[in-house]
């Protein structure tokens, strides 16, 4: 009996040791400020991360996203803003064009227009062109008109 009560002071004599111990090494801020650029690096990279996969995830849902309009048998030819939150817009629909005027909750029709009413908009071909072109046709654009 006096062998296993010296057991268990001596179980826990070694257990408040190894507590106190611990104690210490948190007290003392034993933390080196390599540790705390390992978490900043290791941060930054996380950071770099997610913007990547943000980037491409949202590249991707445009390219779903464009092929939906462009097999639709809906396309919007213009808009036209009257009012805050109301505007009037011509929709093409098959091969009608509608005009129709839009609300905040509500959507009306207006009238129905002949293919020779509507003024289309040149769209530039399928091509990407450079900042540096658009910019210079929008300067001569903009010195013819003066």
């Amino acid at each position: 009996m006096f062998q296993e009560n010296r057991a268990i002071l001596l179980e826990a004599s070694i257990v408040d040791q190894l507590n106190s111990k611990n104690i210490e090494a948190e007290t003392t801020g034993r933390i080196s400020t390599s540790d705390n650029v390992w978490e900043f690096i290791g941060l930054v990279l996380l950071l770099a991360v997610i913007l990547i996969a943000t980037y491409y995830t949202t590249k991707w849902i445009g390219k779903i996203k464009f092929g939906q309009l462009k097999s639709n048998n809906f396309q919007l030819i213009d808009s036209y803003n009257i009012a805050p939150n109301k505007m009037l817009q011509i929709v093409k629909v098959t091969d009608k064009y509608i005009v129709i005027a839009v609300g905040k909750d509500s959507v009306q029709f207006i009238t129905e227009l002949e293919e020779e009413q509507v003024k289309l908009k040149k769209m530039p071909s399928g091509e990407k062109q450079s900042f540096k072109k658009l910019l210079a046709m929008i300067k001569d654009k903009n010195k013819s008109e003066t």
